[in-house]
């Protein structure tokens, strides 16, 4: 393994799941830290903060357990830097550059392979790093704001949710409304998903900080830092329904086409694919899309699909809910698209999952989709 390779296999990682498949309990982006007896009762509410979007980890008060994704194993399992890697190869083959796998005996003393200089390199690097602090511009997306003081237990912060969500108007009649027919989305599908919007934000807001304290919202997650509804530009809601179709997480969307980012989910890491209902454990075939939107045209084609924010946004942990099925990969006919694809045949591969992807075969249709297209494009819907 080169040292390019050692990058593209480490961006590959999500260090949620890695953390995971350790064993560590993550919740809303956050565990306890692995040196319980330096803190005040024993760390009960957990210290280390994770960022997603840049592979890093850190304690706020002991400053030796931080780090990347290869430290996150190196200082859980007590081990070297290339121990490390060998267990995240031999978790993760199908992650490796060049469909390489990783070490076939499981032991750091038996590898068979010999590994290249420019890794021997980076395990000096990162085993030198492990003792220090990271560059601080590394840590910065860690260091601008600590972890939220557990204010409510997790079962009144999704009772909190679920209260906002009933705040809300059904979307019949509404500019949601004429969104979602524009994307050939239509009134059946809007009631079977409970889909929500925001006429009014001014009123809701008020109503918000009248049931709830300022303090209890920012934490859930519906407020921002100055003390008003996140969801201002984003009034078309989805909830993420669970099998008994209630809802302690939601996206929101814009529906003017201008606004950027066009989602914002709910803080705190997604729980399950949206439409997770369809996931019922019987034999058959499942779409799986890339947002809600593609999986809202799925099913109103009458098909039975499941969608995830994006590729690596697919939790490692989500597998059993799909051991039952053959997967039809339906993410967005362009590169990214395409490499995302490739990503999760492999991991159902490795899961023993069967997956095609949607179009195989069909390449000399004239309906195939086309190249930039997204599923709901392919069905008609406009933008």
């Amino acid at each position: 393994m080169t040292s390019e390779e050692l990058k593209q296999f480490k961006a590959s990682l999500s260090i949620t799941s890695v953390a995971e498949a350790l064993g560590i309990d993550v919740v809303r982006g956050r565990f306890h830290c692995f040196c319980p007896q330096r803190h005040a009762n024993g760390d009960r509410t957990p210290s280390v903060s994770i960022s997603e979007d840049r592979g890093l980890f850190r304690c706020w008060v002991c400053e030796d357990v931080r780090g990347d994704v290869f430290n996150l194993v190196q200082q859980y399992k007590s081990c070297s830097f290339m121990e490390a890697l060998d267990w995240l190869k031999e978790t993760y083959p199908f992650l490796l550059p060049g469909g390489k796998s990783g070490p076939q005996e499981g032991s750091p003393k038996k590898r068979s392979v010999q590994v290249s200089s420019a890794v021997e390199r980076s395990s000096r690097a990162q085993e030198s790093r492990s003792q220090e602090p990271r560059e601080e511009e590394d840590l910065q997306p860690l260091l601008e704001e600590k972890p939220a003081k557990e204010l409510i237990p997790e079962d009144e912060r999704k009772k909190v949710v679920l209260s906002f969500l009933k705040m809300l108007t059904p979307v019949d009649g509404t500019p949601a409304a004429a969104y979602l027919m524009k994307r050939r989305i239509f009134k059946p599908v809007w009631d079977r998903m409970l889909l929500r919007t925001i006429t009014d934000y001014n009123a809701l807001n008020r109503q918000l900080k009248e049931t709830y304290s300022l303090e209890v919202l920012q934490y859930v997650g519906l407020f921002n830092d100055k003390g008003n509804l996140r969801y201002y530009k984003h009034p078309l809601i989805f909830p993420y329904l669970d099998p008994l179709r209630r809802a302690s997480h939601f996206q929101a969307r814009a529906i003017d086409s201008s606004v950027e980012p066009k989602e914002l989910h709910l803080k705190g890491s997604v729980p399950f694919p949206y439409n997770m209902t369809a996931l019922d454990q019987k034999k058959g075939w499942i779409y799986l899309c890339e947002g809600v939107i593609d999986t809202l045209t799925m099913l109103q084609q009458g098909l039975q699909a499941v969608g995830i924010p994006g590729v690596r946004s697919f939790k490692m942990q989500w597998l059993p809910l799909f051991k039952e099925k053959n997967v039809v990969l339906c993410l967005d006919h362009d590169e990214a698209g395409r490499k995302g694809m490739e990503y999760l045949q492999q991991v159902f591969g490795n899961a023993g999952i069967r997956t095609i992807i949607l179009g195989d075969g069909l390449e000399n249709i004239p309906v195939n989709m086309k190249e930039g297209e997204d599923v709901n494009e392919w069905f008609g819907g406009k933008k």
